[in-house]
């Protein structure tokens, strides 16, 4: 993620000390190697990260603004927010999504408000709240058509998910990597999940040890009607589904985290 003060040289370097002993950054056309020192999802996530960094030297490009973002129709069918409305061609996984989550953070956020002109579009993410108001007020001078619908304070804390669906995975190749938006309440529940469940060791009786990471963790993401009258709503569920074990869906922890891409 990049920021004004950070020069693409910095972001590199910075990459290289987060990845050394954990990424090889290949040559271009080719996948970086992923070792075991950290969680196999966060190295390779990682790995993915500094891969796109080194082919894109220069460009200046923010992973958050350009990445995949996965949310739900309003069906409560997970799908890729690009294209979900067109049921024929779009990607989607159910009404419920089992996943790793490789990383997490949390940002600023602001979407375009439903049948707006913006509908749809990410107008802020930025991790500091006053990041996020300078970009939005600059978005609305030049947008002074929206002031109606937004305000400086219209960016809201949310916990912002890099999740990897574990039926993607693959020796082959890079599996999806997805974003995932939580809203506040999922953002509470989310954390609760993760540390009262998972780290306190509330499903040992699933193979999952106490104080394992939620990186090492398979996680059922589905929804569940919120609210009361007609104000309700899809709130996210989390579950776990049991320990995350690469090699139980066919790739290596040890090995490559892909092969050569097609030239």
């Amino acid at each position: 993620m990049t920021t004004a003060a950070q020069t693409q040289e910095e972001l590199a370097a910075q990459n290289a000390l987060q990845t050394k002993d954990l990424v090889q950054v290949p040559a271009e056309g080719a996948v970086a190697v992923v070792k075991t020192n950290k969680s196999y999802a966060a190295a390779l996530l990682e790995g993915m990260k500094a891969d796109f960094l080194a082919v894109n030297d220069g460009m200046d490009l923010d992973f958050v603004y350009l990445g995949s973002w996965l949310t739900m129709d309003k069906k409560g069918i997970f799908v890729e927010k690009d294209g979900k409305e067109d049921v024929k061609t779009r990607v989607a996984y159910g009404d419920t999504i089992d996943v790793i989550v490789a990383q997490g953070e949390k940002r600023w956020t602001l979407w375009g408000k439903k049948d707006s002109p913006e509908d749809g579009q990410l107008i802020v993410a930025e991790r500091e709240e006053k990041d996020a108001i300078a970009k939005l007020e600059n978005w609305l001078e030049q947008h002074p058509e929206a002031e109606d619908r937004y305000d400086s304070n219209s960016a809201k804390l949310c916990y912002l998910a890099y999740v990897i669906p574990v039926k993607t995975l693959s020796p082959d190749d890079y599996p999806k990597i997805y974003l995932m938006s939580f809203p506040p309440t999922a953002t509470i529940q989310y954390g609760k999940y993760a540390f009262n469940g998972v780290f306190q060791g509330k499903y040992k009786a699933l193979g999952i040890p106490a104080r394992t990471g939620m990186a090492s963790v398979v996680t059922r993401i589905g929804n569940v009607e919120a609210g009361s009258g007609s104000e309700t709503y899809l709130a996210l569920t989390f579950e776990p589904v049991g320990p995350f074990r690469p090699e139980e869906y066919g790739v290596n922890p040890n090995g490559d985290v892909g092969a050569q891409q097609a030239e």
